[in-house]
């Protein structure tokens, strides 16, 4: 009997391991510009829903809890806090717990701008278990691409500087069919910084809306997740395969 709860345990691990390799990546919106979830921009725009257009989209349509790992003024002050509210979401503003997957792993989704400038590995590596990112540029306390771009170039994206910032200010037209602009009509930005899809012919990431060749709002989603690949089956065959015959040799 302890033969059989060993091999019993060995064949439930083969399973859990290919399951464990087809989890699917999280969602990543990288906005171009701080301004856009500030006072400032929830005055005359659409911010608000915009900002809960977001959560809802990384949490596959139902309040979630969030974190803005941030002291920027564009994700701390409090028409965002109510915004968040009145959606349901839980919304922690704070920088006091230790930027790693352990305190991620307490979130839905983390909203980053400026400053603090996190590890980006561990942004990756909280992307790639299935955590959703918010990242905003444009801040002028920082240099966006340096900070930011080995988490973004992992998944297609980018910061760019083409001399500076992109010089685009007021409320911007929104025109796309894109879940995180349902209701948003415009935003509101302030000199932002430029985002950029380096990886045309990957479709999980891309640029929605750009003016004048000045990408404002970029996505990657990783897209549903993906069939177990055959060594999975095949190991699972195989370890029922090796149950049955040691069960032949036993009787």
């Amino acid at each position: 009997m302890r033969k059989v709860s060993q091999l019993l345990v060995a064949v439930t691990a083969l399973i859990c391991l290919g399951a464990g390799a087809t989890a699917h990546a999280g969602k990543i919106v990288v906005a171009n510009d701080e301004w856009t979830l500030s006072e400032t921009g929830f005055s005359g725009a659409d911010a608000g829903r915009f900002a809960t257009n977001v959560t809802s989209w990384f949490n596959n349509g139902v309040p979630g809890s969030f974190l803005a790992y941030s002291d920027n003024f564009g994700l701390t002050q409090s028409s965002l806090n109510s915004a968040m509210f009145v959606a349901g979401n839980s919304w922690t503003v704070s920088t006091a717990s230790p930027f790693d997957l352990n305190t991620l792993s307490q979130y839905d989704g983390v909203f980053l701008a400026g400053t603090p400038v996190v590890d980006n590995n561990v942004l990756i590596q909280y992307v790639n278990a299935g955590g959703n990112v918010y990242l905003a540029g444009g801040t002028g306390s920082i240099n966006e691409p340096s900070s930011w771009n080995t988490f973004l170039n992992y998944f297609g994206l980018a910061y760019g500087d083409r001399n500076g910032f992109n010089e685009i200010s007021g409320n911007i037209a929104i025109n796309s069919v894109h879940p995180i602009f349902n209701g948003v009509h415009y935003l509101f930005q302030n000199n932002g910084s430029d985002t950029y899809d380096i990886l045309a012919d990957d479709l999980r990431g891309q640029i929605l809306i750009s003016v004048n060749g000045h990408g404002l709002y970029a996505v990657y989603d990783s897209g549903p997740a993906p069939v177990p690949e055959p060594s999975t089956f095949l190991l699972f065959g195989a370890g029922l395969g090796g149950f049955a015959l040691w069960r032949r040799k036993k009787s």
